[in-house]
């Protein structure tokens, strides 16, 4: 019986979830979760790669010396981060051979579609990590762990899906006491949430560079289970939570999901959702969400309009609704079955601004857009570039504000319909690099600059940020949630200290400000 086992979060970065620090992804809570529910008494000791890294020889000695090595990795979306370096792939081939003698498992999205190595890069295909692990699981974890806890690795079978959430529900429940062992407990951990899997374009494809339509039909998660787990989590001390793991939040239990390509939204189950995790915690400090479809947003105002201002009702200001929209270049959009036109994009940001752009207690609008473009795809062309710049100087002239514009190139993942193209992909890479990077650092100057001075003007006191990172000269502070704007200061403040700042300066991704109070988390 395995009974000692170690687990190595190298962090996961997903269309639709985020495991880097600050955050916490699902695949922890679910491969623990299912541990203790087959035995209770087990030891699970969780690092993350950073910890790891700082106490390299800690980490491998206890590694030796487990039963099971689970390694989770996946940064399959391109992005830099403040907290934390997600596990590299030569990273990963070190901590391998210094535990050839463990048996190692690798779960998350690498082990499905390959390891990303962030923009602009062709995965390395999981056939070329086989021989590394005992096993690689590309089914879901909860499913697999259950069996190898029971049967061993000979009958346990790794490429299971799950037809319904009831070892799911159990295993998030029994493993949310792992997040007791993260670095950012009790500080500014947030945990991301799983509410259903599957995108609901599926059905057409969905865009051909993402995983989430590879899962099939979406599978939703009950109200009970996630409410359960919010419950959970709340009495383990947890006050960060965003709604994350999901393509569409909008269309959480949507009517005929499966059935089309954009169904319609229900606003009724929304509510009881937000209204639940309100009623079991209702201290929560945060309460975010992450994905809209912007193409359920043109097919349906109404609903979309009646679910929005749910989610300010019930969340905590400075919330993003990220909208994948991708290129506002129609044959882009076009080659690459993309969500929305650039019109209908435009009049989803709109929307989104008409219900959210009201300020909050923290001093941040409740509820702002944000918005990806992704550059590489086939069919683009140097009239992508001048197209993308149009709307977003189109954004600008109508007075609308994005919280966050995330620019990238795209990262080719293995099973998606990208990987067959990626030969295009790597030379409209190549093709295109200086003109990429002028267009980013011109976007930044243009866009970025402007929306930060319009979101949070000149003396705008901006409450409960917490100090982050130092240096000699200024130390970096932010909000717990969504795509936190992070705010400079001048001088050394100790870490995890709680800020009110006044806004003074402005750079292209920053604010800087001074503080006003401070007191120890």
């Amino acid at each position: 019986m395995i009974s000692k086992i170690v687990i190595l979060d190298g962090y996961t970065d997903e269309p639709a979830g985020l495991g880097v620090p600050p955050y916490i992804n699902t695949y922890p809570r679910l491969v623990a979760g299912a541990v203790w529910n087959r035995v209770k008494d087990a030891d699970i000791k969780y690092w993350t790669i950073d910890d790891a890294r700082r106490n390299f020889g800690s980490f491998i000695k206890q590694a030796r010396e487990s039963q099971l090595l689970v390694v989770i990795g996946g940064a399959e979306v391109p992005g830099k981060y403040l907290g934390g370096k997600p596990l590299s792939i030569q990273e990963l081939e070190t901590i391998l051979l210094l535990t050839r003698d463990v048996n190692r498992i690798l779960i998350g999205p690498a082990a499905s579609h390959g390891f990303g190595g962030g923009g602009g890069n062709i995965a390395v295909e999981t056939g070329k990590l086989r021989n590394l692990f005992t096993e690689i699981v590309r089914g879901d974890p909860e499913i697999y762990i259950d069996e190898l806890m029971q049967y061993g690795f000979e009958k346990a079978r790794p490429w299971l899906l799950r037809e319904d959430y009831e070892l799911a529900d159990k295993a998030f429940r029994l493993g949310a006491k792992i997040v007791l062992q993260h670095p950012n407990y009790g500080r500014n951990l947030v945990v991301e949430i799983e509410t259903y899997r599957g995108c609901s374009r599926w059905i057409t494809g969905g865009c051909s560079f993402c995983i989430e339509p590879r899962h099939g039909r979406p599978l939703m998660r009950s109200l009970k289970g996630i409410i359960e787990e919010v419950e959970a989590l709340y009495r383990l001390g947890v006050r960060h939570i965003r709604l994350g793991k999901q393509p569409d939040i909008l269309a959480y239990m949507a009517r005929d999901i499966g059935k089309q390509e954009f169904p319609r939204p229900d606003p009724e189950v929304i509510e009881r959702l937000f209204q639940g995790i309100r009623n079991v915690a209702p201290g929560l400090i945060t309460l975010h969400i992450d994905n809209v479809n912007p193409g359920t947003i043109v097919h349906y105002p109404e609903e979309s309009i009646r679910i929005l201002k749910t989610i300010v009702k019930y969340h905590t200001p400075g919330d993003v609704a990220a909208l994948g929209i991708e290129s506002f270049d129609e044959k882009v959009v076009n080659t690459n079955n993309l969500k929305v036109y650039p019109d209908e994009a435009l009049e989803a940001i709109r929307l989104i601004n008409r219900i959210g752009r009201e300020r909050g207690w923290n001093g941040m609008p409740h509820l702002l857009p944000g918005i990806n473009l992704i550059y590489g795809l086939p069919g683009e062309s140097r009239n992508t570039y001048r197209m993308n710049l149009e709307y977003l100087t189109k954004i600008i002239r109508e007075g609308l504000m994005v919280r966050r514009l995330n620019i990238r190139r795209v990262a080719v993942l293995e099973n998606t319909p990208l990987w067959l193209r990626r030969d295009e992909v790597e030379y409209l890479l190549k093709k295109y690099r200086d003109l990429y990077r002028f267009h980013r650092v011109r976007v930044m100057q243009l866009f970025d600059k402007i929306m930060l001075k319009r979101i949070l003007p000149p003396g705008t006191i901006l409450y409960y940020l917490i100090a982050e990172k130092k240096s000699s000269s200024h130390t970096m502070a932010r909000f717990p949630g969504s795509y936190p704007i992070a705010v400079k200061i001048k001088g050394e403040i100790p870490l995890w200290s709680i800020l009110a700042v006044r806004v003074k300066g402005y750079s292209a991704k920053s604010v800087s400000g001074e503080p006003i109070s401070l007191r120890n988390l």
